[in-house]
């Protein structure tokens, strides 16, 4: 299946290609989870502060469905 990938902060200088205005277009296996996508863009999850899918809040065990667009946010820091 393929999704679309947004990723903001700091995030689009971990990844090759991953520039925030366009976003990146990844085909992922059916009843793929936020987990196993994070893993293949090859980001720390670590590093993930929230995570949307179809622009609802998402949890990293949740499963992303065929045509998703997923925004990762850096985690924020600092007080």
């Amino acid at each position: 299946m393929e999704v679309r990938v947004k990723l903001l902060g700091t995030l689009p200088a971990l990844v090759e290609g991953g520039c925030p205005a366009t976003g990146l277009r990844l085909t992922l296996p059916d009843q793929a989870t936020l987990t196993d996508l994070v893993e293949r863009l090859g980001i720390d999850p670590a590093r993930i502060g929230i995570a949307t899918v179809n622009g609802q809040l998402a949890k990293a065990s949740d499963a992303v469905p065929a045509g998703a667009e997923i925004k990762l946010f850096q985690r924020l820091a600092g007080g």
